[in-house]
């Protein structure tokens, strides 16, 4: 039966404990060889992966990409290069899911640069800003959420910008003068 979302997550971090585990090891050539086992495992999956990933595409263009879209695969498919959506367009795709959460601020990819990818914050909503400092929890959703579609990304930078002053109220008054009282007055 295959594992749910929560089995998977226990597995990851399980498999990630282990791994971290080997650096402890007090035989230092064990633990070279474990490693050096385990990353020649990781690539001959990703070999294998790669072949199937190429003759789905030869079937169905578009099968990857759905296969990509469950959270597991798509994460296999990064490891081993072989996502097909480029990582501006996984960005700019995570930030569109995060919009909603903004409180009607926005999120703009402004660049990707090499591990680092720049994020622009404009806050929104009724107060006229989303009312986060710039270490806020905003932040952080966004930093997470670009760090788990593009692992490839070693850094977030995020500008943040606040939105432009709604426009002054306009006088009653002034909207009964006529133009030559207001020439008068300005001059």
């Amino acid at each position: 039966m295959p594992w749910d979302e929560e089995e998977a997550r226990r597995h990851v971090v399980r498999t990630e404990q282990q791994l971290a585990a080997l650096d402890t090891l007090p035989d230092h050539a064990a633990a070279a060889r474990a490693r050096e086992a385990v990353q020649a495992l990781v690539d001959l999956y990703g070999e294998c992966l790669a072949r199937i990933a190429a003759q789905l595409g030869e079937a169905d263009p578009d099968a990857v990409r759905r296969l990509a879209g469950d959270p597991l695969i798509g994460q296999l498919l990064l490891v081993h290069d072989l996502h097909p959506d480029p990582v501006a367009s996984r960005i700019e795709a995570v930030l569109a899911e995060l919009r909603p959460a903004l409180g009607g601020g926005e999120a703009e990819l402004l660049a990707v640069e090499g591990p680092v990818a720049r994020i622009g914050l404009t806050e929104g909503g009724a107060s006229g800003g989303c009312g986060c400092s710039p270490d806020g929890p905003p932040d952080d959703a966004v930093r997470d959420a670009v760090l788990g579609c593009a692992p490839e990304i070693e850094r977030v930078e995020i500008e943040t910008v606040r939105a432009p002053a709604p426009q002054a109220v306009i006088p009653v008054a002034d909207l009964f003068r006529g133009p030559a009282l207001a020439a008068r007055e300005a001059g």
